[in-house]
């Protein structure tokens, strides 16, 4: 079906029904490979947090955590199974958003539906739909963001502008990189917003947005949950970042904390030009003749034609908001620096969906060709592309793991009470007012134990080096240890050597020492 006469096309009936399939379909693909049960790391993190509401590793996550809150009461599976299904919702609003996008700006149903479906299959954003985590959330945060701002666009009306900052304050407590698109955004709104109204109530958004963040962060950073970040890694190691109790004493220098990390400050555009040159090679690549349909999406905003008026604003916005967000991804000195592509992907579906629409467009205007023609040669060529990742689709369905998952993951879905196994091993071993440092990986597996399985609540667990760079005990740790050791027992997963000449260490079975005074 082709798109309207009006410069944003009028999301129709049919466009509602096919937004709910698009949706229904990716949730239930995206359920039929969520991850069962209890993760590892940044994951196993965000499953404890949301039910012991405390403040997650920097930024904080504030209102993730809240949103991952409300999912822990829904009566399927265990809690840490609920906080991957936010994952899997968010992931499949996304999807939903993405085909609105496309429709907003002139695509063609066919060619639309179709094209979101790169999105729902790409092997790193549907990964990330399957476990707890914060992406696919601040992809939904990004998707709103545009409908938004194409919405207002389309019927003028500045209450879409409202929402649209909004979307852009709260998503300062899901994931800062959401904030990289306000350039882009500022820059569209210079170029379109002629009233004043438009300005005040986008602000005002932005406004009531920063205000739900600082609330969210204000109510957790209160609570103080031992099971967070804070009692994890930092208040026992605040000398390896050159700060005192006193430094960390007020919720704003908590937050400075969160929002501006000492141990990342080094991390930012950090990597080399050469190493920035095979990041972006590899991921070109990975999306291959793609590029070039995107290329002609973008174009195709460029070009007034008989359908459609040209949107060279809206062009704009996707180019500069794609420049954005892929030079931080290729330059941010992280091992997992791809997960920072999601967005990238997102905006590059969007330019695929205009690119294809624009073929379908093209073949429409060859005369005596029948009207079924051009979506139905667009759709096909679609479903080509699509089919390059049907392998791969059909594994993860089989097997309920989704793609991009690596060997030591795969254990996760297979046997998904490996890592609750391990941790009771260990907390077998322990006093109920035990103290144990451990590692990032495994720190929260023991609190989802202890503390929301066993009700184990007087436990304590810690990063043993939470500055990765830095591998002896911190002065403040020393201290801490010295400050318990007479009335609490003191234990590591791994051998404290660098103790050896201040304590007795014991080793109490496998993968545990406990550290007592000589």
């Amino acid at each position: 079906m082709k798109p309207s006469n009006s410069r944003f096309s009028p999301i129709t009936r049919l466009d509602t029904a096919l937004t709910v399939l698009l949706g229904a379909g990716s949730l239930a693909l995206y359920v039929r490979t969520l991850a069962p049960s209890l993760l590892f790391g940044d994951s196993a993190e965000f499953q404890t947090i949301a039910y012991t509401l405390g403040i997650g590793h920097p930024t904080g996550y504030p209102v993730y955590i809240l949103l991952a809150k409300l999912f822990t009461f829904l009566p399927v599976g265990d809690i840490a199974y609920r906080v991957n299904l936010l994952s899997a919702v968010a992931a499949a609003l996304t999807v939903s958003l993405v085909y609105l996008i496309l429709r907003k700006l002139g695509a063609w149903q066919i060619p639309a539906a179709l094209s979101v479906f790169m999105l729902a299959f790409a092997e790193l954003f549907w990964k990330h739909a399957s476990i707890a985590e914060t992406y696919t959330t601040s992809a939904a945060c990004l998707a709103s963001i545009f409908y938004s701002l194409f919405a207002w666009k389309e019927s003028r009306n500045p209450r879409w502008l409202f929402l649209a900052g909004l979307f852009g304050g709260i998503s300062l407590g899901i994931h800062t990189t959401v904030a990289l698109s306000g350039i882009a955004i500022l820059i569209y709104l210079v170029l379109s917003a002629r009233q004043k109204v438009d300005w005040l109530q986008a602000s005002l958004g932005a406004l009531a947005g920063v205000l739900l963040f600082l609330s969210s962060f204000l109510f957790l950073d209160y609570l103080n949950a031992s099971a967070g970040y804070y009692n994890t890694a930092v208040r026992h190691a605040l000398s390896v970042w050159g700060m005192t109790p006193a430094d960390f004493d007020s919720p704003f220098e908590r937050l400075a904390f969160l929002y501006f990390p000492p141990q990342f400050s080094g991390q930012f555009f950090a990597v080399s030009n050469e190493m920035i040159q095979e990041r972006l090679k590899e991921f070109f690549s990975g999306v291959s003749w793609n590029v070039m349909i995107a290329l002609t999406g973008v174009i195709s905003l460029f070009i007034s034609h008989k359908n459609s008026t040209f949107r060279w604003r809206e062009a704009v916005l996707l180019l500069t908001t794609f420049a954005t967000f892929l030079p931080f991804a290729a330059s941010y000195n992280v091992d997992d620096y791809y997960v920072f592509y999601i967005p990238v992907v997102l905006l590059l579906v969007i330019a695929i969906g205009l690119g294809f629409s624009a073929i379908a467009e093209v073949l429409s205007n060859l005369p005596k060709l029948p009207n079924f023609i051009p979506g139905t040669v667009t759709g096909i060529l679609i479903l080509a592309n699509l089919w390059i990742s049907f392998p791969y689709t059909l594994s993860s369905l089989e097997s309920r793991i989704p793609p991009f998952v690596d060997d030591y993951e795969t254990e996760l879905f297979t046997s998904p009470d490996t890592r609750r196994f391990e941790a009771e091993q260990t907390l077998e071993r322990v006093e109920d007012n035990a103290i144990i440092f451990t590692g990032w990986d495994t720190a929260y597996n023991f609190y989802y134990v202890a503390h929301m399985l066993q009700g184990r609540t007087e436990m304590d667990f810690h990063e043993t080096y939470p500055q990765d760079d830095v591998s002896d005990l911190a002065d403040s740790t020393l201290a801490y240890i010295e400050a318990n050791i007479d009335t609490r027992p003191i234990y590591f997963t791994e051998r404290p050597s660098e103790l050896a000449n201040r304590y007795k260490i014991t080793r109490i079975g496998s993968g545990l020492f406990r550290i007592e005074r000589k």
